[in-house]
């Protein structure tokens, strides 16, 4: 059975990765969050690269806030949402 990539999966994904990669814990309310301010581009969001997907266009962004390092994730551009987290190189 295909599992079905919807936002809660993408949250469910990014919160595993973000803790597993950079042991932090976030909330449905911070992901949320993070999902808006790269959207909208607020000052914390730097874009880094941009992927052409065949059904899709990737773009990879470092989210900085104060209370902590930044985070480097993937914003899909046909869910609407961050897709997961990477570690920085």
């Amino acid at each position: 059975m295909k599992t079905k990539k919807d936002i809660e999966y993408s949250f469910n994904h990014t919160r595993d990765r973000i803790l597993e990669r950079y042991d932090f814990k976030i909330t449905r309310e911070f992901y949320d969050g993070m999902c808006k301010d790269v959207s909208d581009l607020t000052s914390a969001v730097n874009l880094v690269n941009i992927e052409n997907q065949n059904n899709d266009t990737q773009m990879i962004f470092d989210i900085k806030y104060k209370f902590m390092d930044s985070i480097r994730v993937v914003w899909s551009d046909k869910r609407e949402c961050i897709t997961t987290a990477i570690k920085r190189r």
